[in-house]
């Protein structure tokens, strides 16, 4: 080999160590190997990994060339070489030619020269060479020579790009391991790669895509600065449907419709991400170079996108345990939020803006009225988009979806209720029910239109919040019924007191009618009531009433004992009948001339136009009515009980001053007759017993006028006292010398004296009077009288040792007329009213009588007075006194 020869040898294997590419490898080989040969032509046949790259020297020459760089062809084509094989080369003269005819697109017209590339045991090429004439040995040597060195160099590169494959492949995974150690949210995961990827395959653009619809991709992650925005969809080309179907994907010409791959053909491979089983992302590698991805990229690009997977599917555990906490941590504040919340409005707009702000939707709530659902509350996440749901949505379209008790997705829905809940995006409706009965729904809408339900456990979500919403409208509802109830009892019970109260018809029918238009909310009120011949106006709220009272129909001249008068086309609550515009209440109760079936008073109110009162606005009014036709019987009742009460207090007033009278009127005459019996007992010896008969008869009914006055006089208005301070022990002594005057039988035994007491002396008379005068008619020995101080009250008592009372009359003897059984059994005298005035002026003192009595043994009548205020000071002050 000469100097320049030399030369040219370690030029080319220079070259070829600064190749990077296959193809200028097999340039580079080619090129040398037709300067050292010095043949016609020269190729270089590389085999790397399933591909086959050809060149030949010099440019232009036809060369040798596969049919085409199968597997199967290549085997078929180094086993034929085989037996040509001497000493590393093979020879094939022309003649021989014909056994590469099945493998070669065509026979050449010169002996051809292979040299095998083997190296590891491995042929990773083939140098065939075109001769003119054979070469001597000196060539042949220098030609194996580069080739060994040629196949030593090849070999280095491959294992240097393996290694470098290698190490690419574990960076790529420690970059994935470090991202799942960063992260485990799946967006930033995916995020994360794919800038790695893109530099590590030295690829133009990496996209990863997610599955939206049957037809429809969207990029979520790419490092290629043209996706402006990784939302946008677009439509699966054919190599990505396979991608999505399982397979990976390469080819030079591959297109994922981007606007930047009308520059020029660029090649590109795809692989799957399988999650859980299943599909859902692609990633996706793009080059402007040809050939720039081979087997080896695909096989670790599969490995890469296995461990993602792993990571999407535990990103994929991650979200979800995430999302219950986060579904959970919303539930809990929405819940303790309608806790707090009493009111239906209150808890539909907290309920909708709580479920927006906690979840990445638009929530609005609707309530059912009749056979339409109308919007009660609403909370839209951004406003800009313009859209804004229906006020009203008609039930029918939507009552297939109302009967169950899961979310229904909006896809399912009629077009006319879509568009009115959900104009151009997509979510759920879930209907609300209280008491098992549907009360309304909730809507609940994508903000960005690609909102899917049921996802994952979100539609489980969805009706656990709906049913908490249930529970806090029905206890709002609750609330409110109660709270309006009470409001209700409230308003009737001061309506109650205030009727009640009045005693004045005209007033009482004024403040009922101002009552009922306040309670129902109406301009005006009335009260009719039978007037004998007619109903007549008695009392009204509101300004003129005449047209009310011609709405209703009512013939005033025709008392009503039913619903007569009233137009057959009304409807009747309860009692009440109610038509467009008015409603009557009949006042129902038991007329005063003994007709109860007749209606003597009814409550009429107006509306304004013809608008109809509610039902509960008429059961207010039917209570209302209640009260009203108690008010009524009341009134009447007091004014018969008044007349009753003035005409028994003249009959009470006449018989006291006719008692009175003839009591008064009796003394003077009596008088007269105990005077002259007087007289003649002193001067007539004759007839003395029949004189003294008529004399004790005369004294008796002296007594009796005397009571009977004092009777008359502790039943009047003008019953009054004239007390004076008076020594009650000197008081009872002066009496009892007049009442009893030398009758050894009265024994007078003061235990104290100065005993001061605020007496009327002569009404008191009458108290010791009676009490003496029974003692001795009822006793035939000796009585004691004694006046003592107990405390701070002064004590009269008198004892006798007569008959004595019987234990089941002590109750009765100080009653009006009341006499022991044993006195009236005996025959004894007495009118039974001396004790009952004793009693009763005793009481006028601020004192008391009592009695303490066995029957046959006597008895001991005591009067208790208070002391005189300056006395009672003194002995509650003097210390000797208290002892």
């Amino acid at each position: 080999m000469t100097q320049g020869d030399s030369q040219g040898l370690f030029s080319a294997l220079a070259a070829l160590i600064a190749a990077s590419d296959p193809q200028d490898r097999a340039n580079v080989l080619a090129r040398g190997a037709a300067d050292i040969a010095r043949a016609r032509f020269a190729s270089a046949l590389l085999f790397v990994d399933d591909a086959l790259v050809v060149a030949t020297a010099p440019e232009g020459a036809a060369g040798f060339r596969l049919r085409d760089g199968s597997h199967e062809l290549r085997r078929l084509f180094l086993h034929a070489l085989a037996r040509f094989e001497r000493e590393g080369v093979c020879f094939v003269p022309r003649d021989k030619q014909r056994v590469l005819a099945g493998v070669s697109p065509s026979a050449l017209d010169c002996d051809l020269l292979f040299v095998p590339l083997i190296a590891s045991q491995k042929t990773i090429g083939v140098l065939a060479f075109g001769l003119e004439a054979p070469l001597d040995e000196a060539a042949q040597a220098d030609l194996v020579a580069f080739c060994g060195v040629a196949t030593h160099l090849l070999d280095t590169s491959r294992a240097l790009a393996a290694a470098h494959r290698l190490s690419r492949d574990s960076q790529l995974l420690a970059m994935v391991n470090e991202r799942l150690h960063k992260s485990l949210d799946r967006k930033d995961v995916l995020s994360g790669i794919v800038s790695g990827v893109r530099s590590a395959f030295n690829a133009d653009t990496c996209t990863i895509f997610e599955r939206s619809g049957n037809a429809r991709v969207v990029p979520v992650a790419s490092s290629a600065p043209f996706v402006d925005a990784p939302t946008t969809a677009i439509e699966l080309e054919s190599e990505l449907r396979k991608v999505f179907s399982g397979l990976a994907a390469r080819r030079d010409d591959y297109d994922t419709g981007h606007d930047a791959a009308k520059g020029g053909a660029r090649s590109a491979i795809g692989v799957p991400f399988i999650v859980d089983g299943k599909i859902e992302n692609a990633l996706v590698l793009e080059s402007a170079q040809p050939h720039a991805f081979d087997d080896a990229d695909i096989s670790a690009l599969r490995s890469l996108a296995f461990h993602v997977g792993l990571a999407l599917s535990n990103a994929r555990l991650y979200e979800r345990e995430r999302a219950r906490r986060t579904q959970a941590e919303s539930l809990e504040r929405v819940v303790r939020i309608l806790r707090d919340t009493q009111y239906v409005d209150e808890v539909l707009l907290v309920f909708v803006v709580t479920t927006s702000h906690e979840l990445p939707i638009d929530c609005f709530a609707y309530v059912l009225d009749g056979d339409t659902l109308v919007r009660r509350a609403m909370r839209s996440r951004d406003n800009s988009r313009g859209f804004t749901p229906f006020d009203r949505v008609e039930r029918a379209g939507l009552e297939p979806f109302l009967v169950v008790d899961d979310p229904s997705d909006s896809a399912l829905l009629p077009r006319a209720a879509r568009e009115a809940l959900f104009g151009d995006g997509s979510g759920v409706v879930v209907p609300l029910r209280i008491d098992g009965n549907l009360w309304g729904l909730i809507a609940m809408r994508s903000v960005d239109g690609g909102f899917t339900w049921p996802q994952d456990e979100r539609a489980m979500f969805v009706r656990t919040l709906a049913s908490h919403l249930e529970i806090a409208l029905a206890n709002a509802h609750a609330y409110e019924r109660e709270r309006r109830r009470a409001q209700e009892r409230e308003t009737l019970a001061e309506a109650a007191r205030t009727i009640l109260g009045q005693v004045d018809l005209p007033t009482l029918a004024e403040v009922m009618s101002r009552l009922a238009a306040s309670l129902v909310d109406a301009e005006q009120a009335c009260v009719l009531r039978w007037m004998g011949d007619r109903y007549g106006l008695v009392g009204s709220f509101g300004g003129p009433v005449e047209d009310l009272i011609a709405r209703t129909g009512l013939a005033l001249d025709m008392r009503v004992t039913q619903a007569m008068g009233i137009r057959p086309e009304e409807r009747r609550v309860q009692r009440l009948i109610e038509g467009a515009g008015f409603a009557v209440a009949p006042l129902v109760h038991g007329a005063s001339d003994g007709s109860n079936d007749a209606i003597d008073a009814f409550l009429l109110v107006g509306a304004k136009g013809e608008m109809r009162f509610g039902r509960d606005r008429l059961r207010l009014l039917q209570e209302l009515g209640a009260l009203t036709a108690l008010a009524l019987r009341n009134l009447e009742l007091y004014a018969a009980s008044t007349d009753a009460n003035r005409a028994l207090h003249d009959s009470n007033q006449f018989k006291d001053d006719l008692l009175a009278m003839l009591a008064h009127d009796f003394r003077g005459p009596l008088t007269v007759i105990e005077g002259y019996c007087e007289l003649l007992m002193e001067n007539t010896k004759t007839n003395s017993e029949e004189i003294e008969t008529i004399y004790g008869q005369a004294k008796r009914l002296v007594r009796l006028a005397e009571d009977a006055l004092a009777l008359a006089h502790s039943q009047g208005e003008s019953f009054a006292l004239e007390q004076t301070p008076t020594d009650f022990a000197s008081y009872v002594a002066e009496n009892l010398a007049e009442i009893a005057p030398n009758n050894p039988r009265v024994v007078f035994a003061p235990s104290e004296k100065d005993i001061i007491v605020e007496l009327d002396r002569s009404r008191f008379r009458h108290v010791l009077d009676n009490l003496i005068s029974n003692a001795l008619k009822y006793s035939g020995e000796e009585i004691v009288v004694s006046v003592s101080k107990r405390g701070n009250r002064a004590v009269l008592d008198v004892t006798d040792h007569g008959i004595g009372i019987p234990q089941g009359d002590l109750a009765t003897v100080f009653s009006r007329f009341g006499r022991a059984s044993n006195a009236r059994n005996r025959g004894i005298e007495g009118s039974g009213i001396g004790l009952y005035v004793a009693k009763k002026i005793a009481e006028a003192h601020r004192g008391s009588i009592q009695v303490r009595s066995k029957e046959n043994a006597g008895s001991t009548f005591s009067v208790e007075l208070p002391l005189s205020p300056a006395q009672e000071h003194t002995t509650t002050s003097d210390p000797s006194r208290s002892i």
